[in-house]
């Protein structure tokens, strides 16, 4: 598949990454990419930027080496409730700014439980309007029941995210990926593709989840970010979603 979008990456904000905003989009603009998505950590991380890094997003022009920058967050689940770190009284100036929000939940933030409380955490944050995708979610650390929640997002209007960098990992599981894809069929729920970058280099790259998708012959049309008009028609329902 040819891929327009990607829309989780990291910049020097986040610590552990190493690549300016700038630095991705003129690499993203070489290679295809005509969306991209500046998701740096949620404050609750260990390393992540300060509230004000989201709160001054938006001072950056819509468009950086004529790709078009989406001002976003990977923000971090907190709880079986399914709150994540944009607290209440930061609310309402974060999702008058951010344009894309990705959620996760990492070990650093929630402390792995059981299957009922993950998928309950999940269930949760689906409630929250502005989330658009639950990333990263094949770790067994965090099993929860696919069927309930692929089938809550399709429901929703919300997107499961195939993760390179996960799929680049030693050990990953990728019969949890393959049956998280199955029950995306089976509900219709759309899907994503995310470099997950942490260096400009690997935006875009998605060869891995490009050969798991085309393998398991996952049909494309639930692939959000392979066609231009499905990834603006996603961003549409969007804007009506948050009215």
């Amino acid at each position: 598949m040819k891929y327009i979008a990607d829309m989780h990456t990291h910049t020097v904000a986040s610590t552990h990454a190493y690549s300016t905003v700038t630095e991705n989009a003129a690499w993203a603009a070489k290679h295809g990419i005509k969306y991209l998505g500046m998701t740096d950590h949620g404050v609750a991380m260990q390393d992540a930027p300060d509230t004000w890094h989201f709160e001054n997003l938006k001072t950056l022009p819509d468009y950086i080496e004529g790709v078009r920058v989406f001002r976003g967050i990977e923000a971090n689940i907190l709880d079986s409730a399914g709150a994540i770190d944009i607290s209440p009284e930061n609310e309402s100036v974060y999702y008058r700014i951010l344009e894309w929000v990705n959620v996760s939940m990492h070990v650093q933030t929630f402390r792995p439980s059981t299957k009922a409380e993950h998928t309950k955490a999940y269930l949760g944050v689906l409630k929250n309007p502005y989330v658009d995708v639950i990333c990263h979610s094949e770790s067994i650390k965090f099993d929860y029941d696919f069927d309930e929640v692929i089938r809550a997002c399709g429901e929703c209007g919300r997107l499961i995210e195939i993760n390179e960098c996960r799929l680049e990992r030693k050990g990953t599981q990728t019969d949890r990926y393959l049956r998280m894809l199955d029950c995306c069929v089976k509900y219709g729920t759309g899907v994503i593709v995310g470099s997950d970058a942490h260096f400009y280099t690997h935006i875009g790259a998605f060869d891995l989840a490009d050969s798991l998708l085309t393998d398991s012959g996952f049909p494309e049309e639930l692939v959000v970010n392979s066609a231009e008009e499905r990834f603006l028609g996603y961003i549409r329902k969007r804007e009506e979603r948050i009215k």
